[in-house]
């Protein structure tokens, strides 16, 4: 293989699609070997207008030099560049989170900010085969499903990775024949860091001791479980549109058709479904997933706090994170006349007996005369009781909304209509005894629910 990478570097951005006609490219370029070999096959590639964003860290001593290093160099090839500073000890003391974890979070906003700010629309990153391997074997010590041995695509979202296919020495040959000078960052040699352990005790452990293809097969891995990976990814996009529904801001999934799932759809849907929610492309651990899963399966109603979500379970439904519904106030409810309860219209309409009349809708009838009016329409209240139509005794509403299986999140925001004296409507749930319409009845009043 020829130390020159650039006919094979073209040539995997054509047959990935990394880039498309009119793209224009930002280049993270760190001052390592593998950045400055990607900058400089990209400038000598011409495949789209490329831009260079530098990020210290200012975490080392050296760091300030490495920014201008790369200013200078960015500059004599004639690109754009942006160098940004953050000081990145002080974020991950702030958010409580590891330097490593601070520093992938900081250098990935910032790059989007960048990309946005100047017209870029993808971000080159300098990943390579080396990386894969050792991203692989991470995830797998970690215990991660498919996704995580899928390793890193080539392409996800703006981001691209045009290195992947070439080794760690593939790339530093390449720079000894371009004579392209670099910086090393002295903290890839540290065993502070457990991506750093794995590239320099455990993986040559492993080559040397089991299998000299070791770092080969966990590429190989994530090649294969990459396909297979995308076309489950594909069949529960498929399956979502006859699950899922949004309902007040938010997912709802339908219990009794998930249950009907193979255990290796149910949990891919409940990931897919949580990362919508979050708004994260992040899956959530295994056991908060199997938790979930048995909770559905085996739970009539359960509440489940997850990291920036809570999912709760309904009779037929389980909803991931908080309804949004419009609160509103209790009133007078007109007779005849309309008015807005949130998300509900409540229409009442009066026909006289004897005198021909077409009701606009379907709903409740009463005996206008057995009522004492003004009728009011509220939320429910704590000892709210009904007479329920056919019945004797009375019944809490709060039973009467729990057997009717109204979510917990609705029976607060659901109207109930009542006269002065008694509870004659839970809407759309039962009615009361009270009104009943009989042949003696002169005139009728109904009640339509809308929502």
């Amino acid at each position: 293989m020829s130390a020159d990478l650039l006919t094979e570097f073209v040539a995997n951005i054509k047959a990935r699609g990394l880039l498309e006609t009119g793209d224009k490219v930002l280049a993270a370029v760190s001052s390592g070997p593998d950045s400055m070999a990607l900058l400089h096959l990209l400038w000598r590639a011409q495949v789209a207008p490329i831009g260079v964003f530098h990020l210290n860290h200012q975490l080392r001593p050296e760091a300030e030099q490495e920014a201008e290093f790369v200013d200078a160099y960015v500059r004599q090839l004639g690109l754009p560049v942006y160098v940004y500073a953050h000081d990145v000890a002080h974020y991950a003391a702030v958010n409580r989170m590891s330097v490593e974890t601070a520093a992938r979070e900081v250098r990935y906003r910032l790059l989007r900010e960048c990309m946005e700010k100047h017209g870029y629309t993808k971000i080159a990153l300098g990943h390579h085969k080396d990386d894969q391997a050792e991203t692989v074997l991470l995830h797998l010590i970690r215990g991660s499903g498919l996704p995580g041995l899928a390793g890193m695509k080539p392409r996800r979202d703006c981001f691209i990775r045009p290195l992947l296919p070439f080794t760690k020495a593939q790339i530093l040959e390449y720079c000894r024949t371009f004579e392209l000078a670099y910086h090393q960052d002295r903290t890839n040699f540290s065993p502070e860091y457990e991506r750093n352990r794995l590239r320099l005790e455990l993986i040559p452990l492993i080559e040397s001791e089991y299998n000299p293809q070791f770092r080969s097969n966990l590429v190989q891995l994530a090649e294969i479980v990459s396909a297979e990976d995308q076309e489950l990814a594909h069949q529960v996009q498929q399956l979502l549109p006859g699950l899922v529904y949004r309902k007040y801001g938010v997912p709802h999934l339908k219990r009794a058709e998930f249950g009907c799932l193979s255990l290796a759809f149910q949990r891919r849907v409940l990931q897919s479904i949580i990362a919508e929610a979050r708004q994260s492309a992040q899956w959530a651990p295994f056991e908060q997933i199997e938790t979930l899963r048995e909770l559905i399966l085996h739970n009539d109603s359960f509440t489940y706090p997850m990291p920036l979500l809570t999912v709760t379970g309904e009779a037929n439904t389980i909803v991931f994170g908080r309804p949004e519904i419009p609160d509103w106030e209790p009133g007078i409810l007109p007779v005849p006349g309309s008015v807005a309860a949130g998300v509900y219209q409540i229409r009442t309409e009066v026909a006289r007996k004897g005198k021909e009349h077409t009701f606009s809708g379907e709903g409740e009838d009463f005996a206008l005369d057995q009522l004492r009016l003004p009728l009011i329409y509220r939320k429910r209240k704590p000892g709210d009781v009904m007479q329920v139509f056919g019945q004797t005794g009375k019944k809490k509403v709060k039973d009467l909304m729990i057997d009717a299986k109204i979510p917990r999140y609705l029976r607060d925001h659901l109207p109930i209509i009542c006269d002065q004296e008694d509870v004659l409507w839970v809407c759309g749930v039962r009615r009361s005894e009270k009104g009943r319409v009989t042949p003696d009845t002169d005139e009728i009043l109904r009640i339509i629910l809308e929502a």
